[in-house]
């Protein structure tokens, strides 16, 4: 969000890239009665090393992992542990949203989607039940450099602006965007039409705090003019917005919390 601003950091940013190694789911979505259960417990320490935070030998914390309890539709399906379905991810992360939107990332942008750690958890199903991934990216932390919170905030941005724009990219794609400009989470909802003639319905939401990007997407595919077998049950999206930054800012050094 705050894409003003973020544009206008752009150069600034791109000029710290240069040395990043220095730059150190029982109502609808608005309502479902409880609050989301904040994952992870003690933080990890930071790392002496920039390029990788404590506690994980792939790269991402697993306390940096959002609870279950907190994405929609687990009250029905109980998803297994995210960090226990976690893959590392190298070179320029792709997040779902993006992929769904068929919004490639620009060259000049893949620094800002190639963090210093990143990582991709899916639980859930496929076809026309839900199905969850969150994504993980972690430039570092940024009380080190200014830098490693514009680039944070640049590719934000970027994915928040891809996501609000998937009419251009994705013919036919439709867009509600849930969550107020101020708020400190993105929330919307999406049709994207399939090639094949399915229709995909994504629950989309992006936080970001310190050094880190998080997204969490929730989708099923139907055929053309079906809806998705199970209704619909989650929390209100700031609750959801809650659950996925808490956890990240135990985990991850930087981290404010907001």
């Amino acid at each position: 969000m705050r894409t003003t601003r973020l544009a206008t950091a752009t150069a600034a940013a791109l000029v710290c890239l240069g040395a990043l190694s220095a730059c150190g789911p029982d109502n609808g979505s608005q309502d479902a009665g409880k609050t989301a259960a904040p994952a992870g417990a003690a933080g990890a320490t930071p790392s002496t090393n920039p390029t990788k935070p404590a506690g994980s030998d792939k790269g991402i914390p697993d306390k940096a992992w959002m609870d279950t309890k907190s994405i929609p539709m687990d009250e029905s399906y109980h998803y297994t542990p995210l960090a226990a379905n976690a893959k590392p991810v190298s070179g320029p992360v792709q997040f779902k949203g993006m992929e769904l939107c068929h919004a490639a990332i620009a060259k000049d942008d893949e620094p800002l989607f190639t963090g210093a750690a990143a990582a991709k958890a899916s639980v859930g199903f496929d076809g026309d039940r839900w199905a969850a991934q969150q994504t993980l990216l972690f430039h570092g932390d940024p009380t080190r450099s200014s830098g490693t919170k514009q680039t944070t905030n640049l590719a934000e941005g970027r994915l928040t602006e891809a996501l609000k724009s998937c009419a251009k990219t994705a013919p036919g794609a439709t867009v509600k965007v849930d969550s107020a400009p101020d708020a400190p989470y993105f929330a919307a909802v999406l049709t994207v039409p399939q090639a094949d003639g399915s229709t995909v319905t994504l629950h989309e939401y992006v936080v970001s705090d310190g050094g880190a990007v998080s997204e969490l997407a929730v989708w099923a595919t139907t055929k053309a003019g079906a809806q998705p077998k199970d209704a619909w049950k989650a929390p209100e999206d700031k609750f959801v917005g809650t659950g996925m930054t808490a956890p990240m800012c135990e985990a991850l050094p930087g981290c404010d919390g907001h």
